[in-house]
């Protein structure tokens, strides 16, 4: 248990972590790029107007977080420009800033763009009018892109080291701080087991002296009340306690079980039960199926199941109980009407003592406690497999066990 719930400590611990340091990567190289992007297009435009005008540079104020703009940055800017005429004839390429392209591609990328400004192929362009000329402006960004791919790595490497000693921290910090919960979890479930054990004799007796009491006096309203509820006492203390063992991840032998049989032996009881509530119990078990499970627990499984069926069947209503086989899987699936539960999530269903509608009350001799469920999925979960309900129809609930 300690070690289960410190891998789910950590587990969900750094992956706050990750999703943190991923958020802020992304958010350093979302921001970098704008401002590296808003950069490029200040110093096209500066260099546009510069050819426009024909007069000395004027340096604007750069946008927010860009370095300020001087010579040495136009100068270092590598770029080219096209001039064409109205008709589109070339007048001029001038490569005097760049030497990574000749001027039979310029004239191809320039006879690609019409007008306003944009990107191709990696260069920034801005077309800008001269008279009756166009004069075209490429600037290489492949300096931007480099730059953005730099801060990237550096932010996702610290993020990485950042990760790393957290990681770090976390599993030396994790057993400190799942032991209090450990200790909490320990002593409710020693509390469970105790508890149980020590009502199990007083249960007894009262139903024994009862029972005594029965046969001597003849039975009443209220000797029939004390065994109902005994009974049912009876029956939350056992679930208490499979609860309880589960929850310590006991070991429970296996053996190699064909649970066809297993079950065939359990229904007759709760076809009598179905039968003095007019209910039509039907079922379709496959023979010969196998699995590995603790006989005694499995049935309680199926128990559970089929006993809360009958209880929350209402009088004239259907129970359909299967088992079958299906590409490599088991599927135990017990469908039964009751009342409209649509409103309700059905995995509230497997809360412990959680009853979901008005006839699981008190007032309803024949109710539980609303445990049995939980303790059908956890037994469910310790053989491998999988408890699950549904709404076929609205007045209709199903269960599902697959293995």
């Amino acid at each position: 248990m300690m070690k289960t719930l410190r891998k789910k400590f950590i587990f969900f611990a750094m992956s706050a972590v990750t999703i943190l340091l991923a958020v802020l990567i992304g958010a350093i190289s979302g921001v970098s790029w704008i401002i590296l992007d808003r950069q490029s297009d200040f110093v096209l435009h500066t260099l546009t107007d510069r050819d426009e005008k024909g007069g000395p540079m004027e340096f604007r104020s750069p946008p927010p977080f860009a370095p300020p703009l001087d010579m040495d940055t136009i100068k270092s800017t590598r770029f080219f420009t096209v001039r064409t005429d109205q008709t589109g004839n070339v007048l001029d390429v001038n490569l005097d800033q760049i030497s990574a392209i000749d001027a039979e591609r310029a004239v191809q990328y320039a006879a690609q763009i019409a007008d306003g400004s944009g990107k191709i192929d990696g260069y920034k362009y801005e077309v800008k009018q001269l008279g009756a000329d166009r004069l075209i402006f490429f600037m290489d960004t492949s300096n931007q892109w480099g730059t953005f791919v730099m801060v990237l790595s550096i932010s996702s490497a610290i993020a990485l080291i950042c990760w790393l000693i957290i990681l770090l921290f976390v599993t030396l910090l994790s057993g400190r701080v799942v032991r209090p919960i450990i200790s909490g979890m320990e002593k409710q479930k020693q509390f469970i087991t105790n508890a149980g054990h020590e009502l199990k004799t007083p249960l007894a007796i009262i139903q024994s002296n009862n029972d005594a009491s029965t046969l001597i006096y003849g039975e009443t309203k209220y000797s029939k009340n004390i065994r109902l509820q005994t009974k049912r006492l009876n029956v939350l203390m056992t679930n208490l306690l499979t609860l309880a063992k589960l929850d310590e991840d006991a070991h429970l032998p296996t053996e190699t079980t064909d649970i066809s049989k297993l079950i065939c032996r359990i229904i007759p009881p709760y076809e009598d039960s179905a039968s003095d509530k007019h209910i039509s119990l039907s079922t379709n078990i496959q023979p010969c199926i196998y699995i590995q499970v603790h006989r005694d627990t499995f049935m309680q499984m199926i128990s559970l199941l089929l006993d809360n069926a009958v209880k929350y069947t209402p009088e004239g209503g259907t129970i359909q109980f299967s088992v079958t086989d299906k590409a490599g899987h088991i599927w135990i699936v017990e469908e039964n009407t009751c009342e409209p539960l649509s409103d309700i999530d059905p995995e509230r269903l497997f809360e412990r003592f959680y009853r979901g509608d008005s006839a699981r009350t008190q007032s309803n001799t024949s109710s539980g406690y609303g445990i049995g469920l939980s303790a059908a999925r956890a037994i469910a979960e310790t053989f491998g497999g999988k408890l699950t309900a549904d709404y076929p129809e609205t007045d209709k609930i199903r269960f599902t066990a697959r293995f």
